[in-house]
């Protein structure tokens, strides 16, 4: 009975033993992309970041429809503020006794109008209603009971030049009632939509902030222009992209002291229902580490974030769900050097890792969150990406150096990404307690694979004899870097080894001797009686 239970007993512990190992190889490891925060909860982004252009960071849209002469004029004299043009044409009709006179007009260079025989008037202050009344005024003067009446007939144009952040210098065709908006379209998109200069030809200068023209409605930041003109544009000094769950999105400009909150609130005009307000996240540029570093902000601190320039503000959606990906193959299943040593003593284990990975994120961005796991035996380079049907090879080594466009492919729910093993090995024979193949270290010595055999075993030579060949079999340096595909031979006591057959031999004489002695005793006692 006691037998049965014993037997019993081991049975459960083999089968026990055999379970774990199987278990915990099927469940695998779980990795959240760092792109999701601190805070464990699933959320994507509504929409690729893009920069914007000039035109489209103040809603210019298209080119502006032009106006023919005729539209020209009638849009001057409804408009009540068109300022005297030099080139503006004039028609003047009044009365000389019985007499109707007709005299056609025009604007000098010097915004003067002359009227034949009556004078002059200065209209480079003056508005084209203000010029008409200031004429009729004049005509009756002269000229009782003239009935004057003034019309215009065309309007003047000239021409102003746009310098700076361009495309290419332009010197650019306008007429009276052209502004400021209208001729800054050759602005690259680093020019500044904040800080515009306007020059006059008298040297005076002002400062125009068109994004408070055009998107706030301050419409004495967008003048209109003067014959002889010159517009500024500077480089912006700090451009803000903003996307995701957010009414306004865009690019832009924002000014000494603002930072997330006027962002999101000034510019961007509120969050949408569902925003993750306590992960809002912001990507900037390290140009000493040559990529993006992430981090995120929660609007629930109070605290204003500051922003720098170029940064990449993105505001997320919480959805109920999660997509990942597998990753099977040589991976380890923690992390840095304890994933290497766990792997080269158990031999070539395959690992198993679930990736939730973050809405439009890329293969790149996956290789260097599992950078850590990755193995010395992990074939980098033969790897592939199973999507569907389709066997993607994928050149992972080269991805992970910053070389190769196919980092950029985005994930898919599903994809299961292969790394193969390596075939590279350490092979330990003679005098080693469990000789055999062992996973390939870099910069490990003859020790290391030693210790992995389990050390010297009973049967090995003192003093110790330890061989290292290489591939082609031949005798290397052992006391330097083990190369792959090398054999270490540990040297056996061969002395106990021939010692033992010529023992048996002997003992086996003597035993026959014994038996003839005992038999002639036998004999010679029965003779006796």
């Amino acid at each position: 009975m006691k037998r049965v239970r014993t037997i019993g007993l081991l049975t459960l512990i083999l089968l026990f033993a055999g379970t774990v190992p199987l278990l915990s190889a099927e469940a695998g490891l779980v990795i959240r992309s760092p792109l999701f925060g601190p805070v464990s909860r699933p959320v994507v982004q509504e929409s690729e970041l893009k920069r914007q252009s000039f035109a489209d960071q103040l809603g210019l849209g298209g080119e502006s429809a032009q106006l023919t002469d005729q539209q020209r004029v009638l849009s001057a004299i409804s408009s009540g503020y068109y300022p005297v043009t030099p080139g503006d044409g004039y028609r003047l009709v009044y009365l000389d006794g019985m007499k109707t006179v007709t005299v056609d007009l025009q604007v000098d260079e010097k915004r003067n109008v002359t009227i034949p025989g009556l004078g002059s008037i200065d209209g480079s202050q003056m508005s084209w209603a203000q010029a008409r009344d200031a004429i009729l005024a004049m005509v009756r003067t002269y000229h009782s009971y003239s009935n004057p009446q003034l019309v215009l007939t065309s309007t003047g144009t000239f021409t102003v030049s746009v310098i700076g952040e361009v495309t290419g210098t332009r010197v650019i065709p306008a007429w009276g009632l052209s502004r400021l908006s209208e001729v800054v379209r050759s602005a690259t998109s680093w020019a500044s939509t904040r800080e515009i200069l306007v020059t006059s030809v008298d040297g005076t200068a002002r400062t125009y902030d068109l994004y408070k023209a055009l998107r706030k409605g301050d419409l004495d930041e967008d003048p209109l222009l003067k014959s002889g003109d010159v517009i500024t544009l500077v480089r912006a000094e700090k451009l803000v992209q903003l996307g995701g769950n957010v009414y306004q999105k865009g690019t832009y400009q924002l000014q000494e002291g603002e930072g997330l909150n006027a962002l999101l609130s000034y510019y961007g005009g509120g969050l949408l229902a569902g925003s993750d307000i306590q992960n809002i996240r912001i990507q900037r540029y390290n140009e000493s580490a040559g990529g993006w570093d992430v981090f995120f902000a929660n609007m629930l601190d109070g605290a204003d974030v500051p922003l720098q320039h170029l940064d990449q503000v993105i505001i997320d959606t919480i959805l109920p769900s999660i997509q990942s990906i597998t990753i099977e193959g040589a991976v380890g299943t923690s992390e840095g050097a304890d994933a290497t040593t766990a792997t080269a003593q158990m031999g070539y284990a395959s690992g198993k890792i679930f990736y939730q990975f973050y809405p439009q994120e890329n293969l790149r961005q996956l290789l260097t969150t599992i950078a850590s796991r990755l193995l010395t035996v992990s074939d980098l380079d033969g790897s592939y990406l199973l999507r569907g049907e389709e066997k993607i090879p994928i050149r992972a080594q080269q991805i992970l150096y910053g070389n190769d466009e196919q980092g950029l492919l985005r994930l898919m729910a599903g994809d299961t990404l292969v790394i193969p093993f390596n075939q590279r090995f350490v092979t330990v024979s003679g005098g080693g307690v469990r000789s055999g193949i062992f996973a390939y270290v870099p910069e490990k010595g003859v020790n290391y694979y030693i210790a992995l055999a389990g050390g010297l075993s009973d049967d090995a030579a003192y003093p110790t004899s330890i061989k290292l060949l290489g591939s082609d079999g031949k005798k290397i340096d052992k006391e330097g870097e083990v190369p792959p595909e090398s054999t270490i031979v540990v040297a056996k006591n061969t002395f106990v080894k021939d010692l033992a057959p010529t023992v048996a031999v002997i003992g086996l004489v003597s035993s026959i001797l014994a038996i003839i002695a005992g038999v002639l005793s036998i004999v010679l006692d029965a003779k006796k009686l």
